[in-house]
């Protein structure tokens, strides 16, 4: 089987942590079937100082990554979302004569708008089935923010063979663009559970508690939260400290995160780290005590996951995704924005820690290893094609 996979949430050498999930399903996926990527970025000269457009500038026509090949076209894509509605076509113009160096037999694309709607184009003009992967703010701040793109991301869905969804949030949001609920699979994001497992040195609270948030620093995944949070915590025990590992050129430095915690007094016990590459996430999620999710809103929640199989019990907000992997034995929940909840989740889990059982924590973890994953999509892609076998019109 030949499959052809498209999206720009793929990592390249200017942002190697850009859709790590994407490329790790990939890396799977190619030991079962055969894969081509498609990663189209936005089109800009090679003109320095102009920060992630010069750096998405410098990545070349392709690049090998973990011994896949993957192609870098380029289309006319400008900021802020201007002429978003035009952006398909566009993204299509990179598909378009592909199959010239590439003869798929189905068409995956990952991100309902504009690749999703760029690809059941392409197929149709192939007479190739497609199927398209949505991630969370492709079916919830797209649509909700135009209609015109509301309607574009419902077309796209409505006429792919299936569609994937990472949780049952996602899936609501789909069945409400009006997607047939027989073309929609419920396969989630993954883990690694042979990179990522429970380390033997681990001594809970030995030397204090270790909270940990991995992610990038933006105000919506709720870190400021998670600040306040932590100063409530400390008006009464001063044994919490907190790593916050993330900052990026892509996803910000958090230089207001940094002055609340000068405003709050908390240098002392607050560390700010950059973003690290993905294959030094195991040993990152080995370190902690507790793990911290704060999002106003998450699709699924791939951190929560990847703690869990380090054995980590987890704290996350009620926002979409983690309520399917959050509960009393992997961890707490707390109410999106709200300092207190948070805080009172994280004593919870501190005060009941040996309540939780790294074995069960990884067990949890290990229902979403990669290689369950991966056979899943392949039994999508055999469904798929046995439903509109090749050259179908």
């Amino acid at each position: 089987m030949r499959v052809l996979l498209t999206s720009r949430l793929y990592p390249s050498s200017a942002y190697p942590a850009r859709g790590t999930f994407v490329h790790n399903q990939v890396c799977f996926l190619s030991e079962r079937c055969e894969v081509q990527v498609l990663a189209p970025l936005p089109y800009f000269p090679r003109l320095p100082g102009f920060g992630r457009w010069s750096a998405l500038s410098r990545v070349g026509e392709s690049e090998e990554r973990d011994g896949l090949n993957i192609r870098y076209p380029r289309y006319f894509s400008p900021p802020r979302r201007l002429l978003f509605d035009r952006a398909w076509r566009a993204y299509l113009r990179t598909l378009n004569g592909s199959e010239r160096f590439f003869s798929p037999d189905l068409i995956h694309a990952h991100l309902a708008y504009p690749d999703g709607r760029a690809a059941v184009e392409y197929g149709a003009r192939l007479g190739l089935p497609v199927v398209i992967s949505v991630h969370g703010h492709d079916v919830r701040e797209i649509p909700d923010s135009n209609p015109r793109w509301r309607d574009l991301v419902a077309e796209a869905l409505v006429r792919a063979d299936a569609v994937i969804a990472s949780s049952r949030d996602v899936r609501e949001r789909v069945l409400g663009l009006g997607v047939d609920k027989g073309k929609v699979w419920d396969i989630p994001q993954g883990v690694d559970c042979v990179r990522f497992t429970v380390p033997s040195a681990r001594r809970a609270g030995a030397n204090g508690w270790r909270l940990l948030y991995a992610g990038r620093f933006d105000p919506r995944k709720g870190v400021g939260v998670l600040l306040d949070a932590l100063h409530l915590l400390r008006r009464h025990r001063r044994d919490i400290s907190l790593k916050l590992v993330g900052a990026s050129a892509d996803g910000g430095m958090g230089d207001g995160f940094r002055q609340q915690v000068a405003r709050l007094n908390m240098t002392d016990c607050v560390e700010f780290c950059d973003a690290v590459p993905w294959v030094e996430m195991p040993y990152l999620m080995a370190e902690p005590d507790v793990f911290v999710l704060p999002s106003f809103y998450d699709s699924f929640g791939i951190v929560l996951i990847e703690a869990m199989a380090c054995g980590v019990p987890v704290v996350a907000t009620r926002c979409g995704g983690p309520e399917e992997l959050v509960d009393e034995a992997t961890g707490r929940l707390a109410q999106v924005g709200d300092a207190y909840s948070l805080a009172a989740a994280i004593e919870e889990v501190l005060l009941r820690y040996d309540e939780f059982n790294p074995a069960e924590l990884r067990r949890r973890a290990e229902t979403f290893d990669y290689r369950q994953v991966a056979a899943r999509m392949l039994e999508l892609y055999e469904s798929v094609l046995a439903k509109r076998p090749k050259n179908a019109s």
